[in-house]
């Protein structure tokens, strides 16, 4: 947890030590709603009845209350600092010096002044840290204040104003489907480190705020409106736009930024004197867009010594954007142009010359004028050079003294570069190897660079070192072992440093390191030779391996047969033989009563391929002696017949609409009956057969053996979208696919590609197919339920119940039994299947096998580990240099991470126990930092080792 609750005793232990000079001691209330004897059971109720200083402590529990504190300079707390156990409705912060801290708030939290005469009273320094924020949080008016470490869903956090001088930080938070909205005055907002899932950073007027450090994915990135920031070290990727800086957003730095396979990378709009410095920008449409109108250009900005890579477009002006400047940048394999310009101007003249120099330009087109192909109607398009003979696309500088981007010893145009090598400088003579081309260059109609750049003759070219290096991995769960492989070219050394510290960790051509605590780690590889350096910086992830604690139950005892069980919320639906042998009804069990139900009467045989499904009250199921669908409502206990054909097969149910297979026309076709409407709708009208429907939301998917030579094989999987009409094919395999489960975007199926049956899923989102399973094992029978699958695998010559874990990628055996086990289905943190491990003897047979229904419930559970405490002693602790020590670990708490600093500039990482020889006279201070995945904590020893001059 990212506060320990010493320190929240600390925090008390500071207060009451404040007590000789404050009038009011401060204490400690407890909140607990259990009745516990604790000072109060609302947190209300505390509140209201405390004072200043004091630590309000609340205990696990949901409280339904909307807390208003307006007490100033208090602390809530909850107890386990953990929010998961501790939910509390609202909470709304009105007075200054509050923080909150540990809990779960189903609706929002805001930070706002009570209501004044003319407008709400500013707040001040208050803390929101460590929570899970289920719809966001709000600050109007709020001053000096953090919002951190918190998870944020669904709307995110929100800050308007002060119009004043003023501090805000937004820092290490998780957003997931929402965003980072700041309208803050002309003043200071610190937004650091977090993490925005489906979702972006937006900041409109105000000033010197600073956007560094934060991930955005499958948003809209960063925007800015009216507004000058600091943009640095974000990543953004699959957005729709990676940064975008819109009208009078002026002056801003964006630099050493990652913008990978958005839509547009950079798009400037309507603003001008902006910096775009060191920032790689590829696999986007477009690269980088200055965009501008006859109201407020695009002019004035500066891109300098940026990568534009692998783009469709590079880098495209478009409108009236004049006035910048484009130097030291890499574009290079962008697919269609490496620079697009199609620039208009009104009757009002361009305000200066787009200059292009000293770049690498490396694409099959590397420059396009469409200038004079315009055909809007608001601008009037002319050519770049005819415009009272004014050029505004100049395509070099001045040729002056100084090495250029191709090695050579003068700046004055551009490197032009072809992938094939047939590029113009690449061919180009050189004969005073000046690194000018001796013929101009003609990039298109309008544009000429006068002074292209050339290659150095390589007799004449310093040889640079290039860092590279692969990893085996780059990420995974601690302890991770990476190895790393160089791959640096014309270096005659290389240093290691795993962890980006300063320290050197290793020379090795192949090092092997371990990352033993969760986090994220940069390596930094630098190569030198006798030309200069060079280093390679890349990230790696180590995280906990999420653990889970297995609680099973055995729900059904009777000495007959359970199977083929169903599960929604406490609801478990299944079919049961206890009427006789091989005939059966369904029953249900509900788990927060215990109580069991018998569902039917009828004593039917039933299909050994499908059973019961269930969706809120309503459960579904086909009759097996004659194949129709049928339907029962727990809260009306009433059952109605859906289908009348005879001839209807696999049931599943998603709110108010049932599907199944149909063979009525001769084949199977899959139809929906529509509860709300008591409509009945054919889906699928395709010749072949069509089978195994599942239905989540608007979106059916199916089995399909269209594609296929015979009547059924092979099977594609195939999707309907019943709010759009529209049918898609998600499989192409050869192979076959079958069986397929739909829930949210996920699809999952058996397919049998690789030989044998494994579980493939398909994000409909991304557009991404998965494979979920790799073992040599047998699989049958799976689910899906959110984030986890769960299937039934032979690999261990036993039918077992396992689940994947999409959000961690983690796969988890269920269950261990050495009997059979079928038919699994999840709904939330359960799992239920059909369980043959009890046995009994009836009527003169053999054993038999008992087919039960069990149940698993899967929590995660958080690290055991206490913070380690760091102690050591030496073999001996004086002597003359050179003095060899051998120093041991004795720490308590289990760490698995050592740091060692012997005082005299040398560390040692990693090893339990150090050998270190002091070289030099001196007293020396030594200190040892041990670490596990729940904290650090550091001895020092002040002067420990004493080394003499030797005699």
């Amino acid at each position: 947890m990212w506060e320990s609750k010493l320190t929240i005793y600390l925090v008390a232990a500071i207060f009451l030590l404040a007590e000789v000079c404050s009038p009011v001691s401060a204490r400690e209330i407890t909140v607990d709603n259990n009745g516990s004897g604790a000072d109060f059971k609302l947190i209300q109720e505390a509140v209201n009845n405390s004072s200043a200083g004091d630590i309000i402590l609340v205990y696990p529990g949901i409280y339904n209350e909307s807390v208003d504190i307006g007490i100033q300079n208090i602390s809530i707390f909850s107890n386990s600092e953990n929010p998961e156990d501790t939910t509390v409705r609202a909470f709304k912060l009105s007075v200054n010096n509050i923080t909150v801290s540990g809990f779960k708030i189903q609706e929002n939290l805001v930070l706002k002044g009570r209501n004044g005469e003319l407008w709400y009273a500013k707040i001040e320094n208050c803390t929101v840290k460590n929570n899970i924020l289920e719809l966001g949080i709000g600050a109007d008016d709020c001053y000096n204040s953090t919002i951190e470490k918190n998870i944020v869903l669904k709307s995110g956090i929100s800050v308007v104003g002060p119009w004043a001088d003023s501090n805000f930080t937004i820092s290490d938070n998780l957003l997931v489907d929402g965003g980072i909205g700041i309208s803050h005055g002309p003043y200071r907002c610190l937004l650091l480190n977090n993490t925005l899932l489906k979702g972006g950073i937006w900041v409109s007027e105000g000033g010197s705020h600073k956007i560094i450090g934060n991930y955005i994915s499958n948003g809209h990135g960063i925007g800015l409106f009216e507004t000058s920031s600091d943009i640095e070290n974000n990543t953004i990727v699959n957005c729709s736009e990676g940064i975008c800086l819109t009208r009078l957003t002026r002056s801003n730095i964006v630099h050493n930024n990652t913008l990978m396979s958005n839509d547009i990378g950079i798009y400037v709009g309507d603003s001008g004197g902006n910096s775009f410095l060191n920032n790689t920008i590829s696999k986007n449409n477009i690269g980088i867009l200055l965009s501008g109108s006859t109201i407020d250009q695009a002019g004035a900005n500066s891109l300098l010594n940026n990568t534009i890579s692998n783009n469709n477009i590079g880098i495209s002006l478009e409108g009236d954007s004049s006035g910048n400047l484009v130097t030291s940048n890499r574009v290079e394999l962008n697919k269609q142009y490496g620079v697009y310009i199609k620039q208009v101007n009104s009757e009002v003249p361009y305000n200066g010359t787009n200059r292009f120099y000293n770049n690498i330009f490396n694409n099959t087109i590397n420059f396009f004028n469409d200038t004079g192909n315009y055909t809007g109607n608001y601008f009037i398009a002319k050519a770049t050079n005819i415009i009272d003979g004014k050029n505004t696309v100049a395509l070099n500088n001045t040729k002056t003294s100084g090495t250029n981007i191709a090695g050579g010893s003068y700046l004055g145009g551009n490197f032009w570069a072809k992938p094939d090598g047939t590029g113009f400088s690449q061919n180009c003579n050189d004969w005073n190897t000046d690194g000018i081309g001796d013929l101009i260059y003609t990039a298109s109609a309008y544009d000429i660079d006068y002074l292209p750049l050339v290659s150095m003759p390589k007799d004449r070219q310093p040889v640079f070192p290039v860092a590279d290096f692969s990893t085996d991995v780059s990420s995974g769960y601690v302890p991770l072992s990476v190895l790393f492989t160089d791959l640096s070219q014309n270096a005659t050394s290389r240093i290691w440093d795993f962890d980006n510290d300063g320290v050197a960790d290793s020379t090795g051509k192949t090092p092997v390191n371990i990352y033993p605590v969760s986090g994220t780690y940069t390596v930094n590889l630098t190569v030198s030779n006798a030309n200069g350096t060079f280093s390679r910086l890349y990230p790696i992830i180590a995280s906990d391996r999420p653990r889970y604690t297995l609680k099973e139950a055995q729900i059904t005892t009777n000495k007959s047969n359970q199977t083929i069980p169903a599960v929604y919320g406490d609801k478990i639906v299944f079919f049961d033989d206890r009427s006789g042998r091989g005939r059966y009804n369904i029953y249900m069990h509900d788990l927060s009563t215990s109580r069991e139900t018998q569902i039917t009467t009828n004593n039917s045989h039933y299909n050994p391929n499908t059973g019961p499904a269930i969706y809120g009250d309503r459960i579904v199921w086909q009759e097996y002696d004659r194949p129709d669908i049928h339907m029962y409502n727990l809260s009306t206990s009433k059952e109605i017949q859906i289908t009348n054909s005879g001839k209807a097969f696999y049931p599943d149910i998603y709110g108010n609409r049932i599907v199944w297979t149909d063979t009525r026309n001769g084949k199977g076709d899959i139809y929906m009956y529509d509860l709300s409407t008591s409509k009945e709708t054919q889906i699928t009208t395709n010749e072949s057969h069509q089978d195994n429907p599942s239905i989540y939301g608007d979106r059916i998917v199916w089995q399909d053996s269209r594609n296929g030579e015979g009547s059924y094989n092979p099977t594609d999987i195939y999707m309907y979208n019943i709010s759009t009409s529209t049918e898609t094919r998600i499989t192409t395999n050869n192979s076959d696919q079958y069986y397929p489960a739909i829930y949210g975007d996920n699809i999952v199926w058996k397919d049998n590609r690789n030989g044998k049956g494994d579980i493939y899923m398909y994000n409909l989102s991304t557009s991404k197919e998965t494979r979920i399973t790799i073992n040599n094992g047998f699989l049958e029978d799976f689910a899906i339920y959110g984030d986890r699958i769960v299937w039934v695998d032979d690999r261990n010559r036993n039918a077992d119940i396992y689940m994947y874990d999409l959000s961690t990628n983690t796969e988890t055996q269920i269950t261990t039994n050495k009997s059979g086990q079928s038919g699994p289905a999840i709904y939330g943190d359960r799992i239920v299947w059909t369980d043959w491990r009890n046995k009994y003897r009836l009527d003169g047979y053999p054993d038999i096998e008992n087919a039960d229904i069990y149940v698993c419930t899967v929590s995660v559970i958080e690290p055991s580990l206490k913070t380690p405490v760091s102690d050591f002693f030496a073999n001996t602790t004086s002597g003359n240099a050179p003095l060899k020590v051998l120093f041991t670990d004795s720490s308590t708490g289990v760490p698995i991470y050592w740091f060692w600093d012997f005082g005299d500039g040398i560390n040692s990482k990693h090893a339990l126990n150090a050998t270190h020889t002091f070289t030099e006279p001196g007293k020396y201070d030594v200190s040892l930092t041990v670490t596990n995945e729940n904290g650090s904590n550091t001895r020092i020893m002040p002067g420990y080792i004493t080394v003499s001059e030797s005699k």
